[in-house]
């Protein structure tokens, strides 16, 4: 493994400082902003299908091998920018990460595919794709709001905005898997703005993004879908599988966010009082002294909600009771926090599909 010089020696000192190393402890900044190493990946894989080895790419970022910095499914953000940006180099291609993502690399970035296919309507991907974003790119957080006769959906990012390469890609690769499965501008109607230049030949961009509007030099970064077609849907629809799916993706977030403080003390409470009944966010951060108001601004941060973490805590603790003891099913209701057994049924069929009785059986 190679030392800091990958990121920067000022980054490197930023994230060594004392006063850094505190904020973190205290969970008042986030970890250091990374993407899925499926995406990261996929650059390597764009450009093999171009005729360009992968030891071309691991030359210009300075790396042994692919899986350098690969930490728990995961790659600097930092690392995955120079990726892009020597991507551009390497073809000399202004538009690589446009290109790339309208080329639609990766194939599919598991889950979401599976929530976006299943989906009743574009306003439940929608919500999907925000509360899960991070399990791709844990740098943005998706900020909609209902605006004239248009949904607005704003990239806010946790940090400087990234390379003009990083938004593109992510812009271009969405319109391209949203065509795939049917939410195309036919069916979806949108108009996309980017703040950034437009760094490449009109040409180009309509060939990535056909008859969409594609906005340059806009004072942020964000997609507007007509409201009236927000209640479109597949033909795939699924709910069964779409709540298995989401079921999946919040496991898959808690893991991401394990290692962060103020979501591994907010689960720690509300285990230890769900025995007292359902413990609101107000009570949770009277324990963690802040007001209600701050833990659920710090948990928005981490693209998170106190009801996904009360949610989570459940159904841990009843899958655990479930298959480890013979309680009755009565008994581990009250346990996790459920005033009576049918709303407890509902919320775990909720979460896996399946009864409790089934589930233990």
């Amino acid at each position: 493994m190679h030392g800091f010089s990958h990121f920067g020696k000022e980054a490197a000192l930023k994230i060594c400082s004392r006063e850094w190393l505190l904020a973190a402890l205290e969970g008042l900044v986030m970890p250091a902003p990374t993407v899925a190493f499926e995406i990261y990946d996929a650059v390597f894989q764009y450009l093999e299908k171009l005729g360009h080895s992968a030891d071309t790419l691991c030359l210009h970022l300075n790396v042994k091998s692919r899986l350098d910095y690969r930490i728990n499914g995961r790659i600097p953000l930092s690392l995955y920018e120079k990726a892009l940006i020597a991507g551009e180099q390497i073809t000399r291609d202004p538009a690589f990460g446009m290109r790339m993502g309208g080329s639609g690399f990766p194939a599919h970035i598991g889950v979401f595919y599976f929530l976006s296919m299943t989906a009743k309507d574009v306003n439940q991907v929608m919500d999907s794709v925000s509360k899960f974003l991070p399990l791709a790119f844990d740098f943005v957080r998706l900020e909609m709001e209902a605006a004239d006769s248009s949904l607005r959906t704003v990239f806010r990012y946790q940090g400087p905005r990234p390379h003009r390469h990083v938004i593109e890609y992510i812009t271009a690769y969405w319109y391209s898997v949203a065509n795939q499965m049917t939410f195309d501008t036919k069916n979806v109607p949108r108009t996309l703005y980017l703040q950034n230049p437009q760094c490449c030949d009109d040409a180009v961009v309509s060939d990535i993004f056909q008859s969409t509007t594609l906005l340059f030099n806009q004072i942020e970064d964000r997609f507007d879908l007509h409201s009236d077609c927000l209640s479109y849907h597949s033909n795939l629809t699924d709910r069964d599988l779409f709540t298995l799916s989401e079921s999946r993706a919040v496991n898959l977030l808690m893991q991401l966010r394990s290692e962060d403080r103020i979501a591994r003390e907010t689960c720690s409470h509300v285990t230890q009082m769900l025995t007292e009944g359902a413990p609101g966010i107000n009570d949770v951060a009277r324990r963690m002294n802040c007001s209600g108001r701050t833990l659920q601004r710090r948990l928005a941060e981490r693209n998170l909600s106190y009801q996904m973490l009360l949610d989570y805590v459940r159904k841990d603790m009843a899958i655990e009771l479930l298959c480890k003891t013979t309680l009755p099913i009565t008994q581990i209701a009250s346990r996790t926090g459920f005033a009576d057994d049918s709303t407890f049924h509902r919320a775990f069929r909720r979460w896996t599909g399946l009864s409790p009785g089934s589930y233990r059986h």
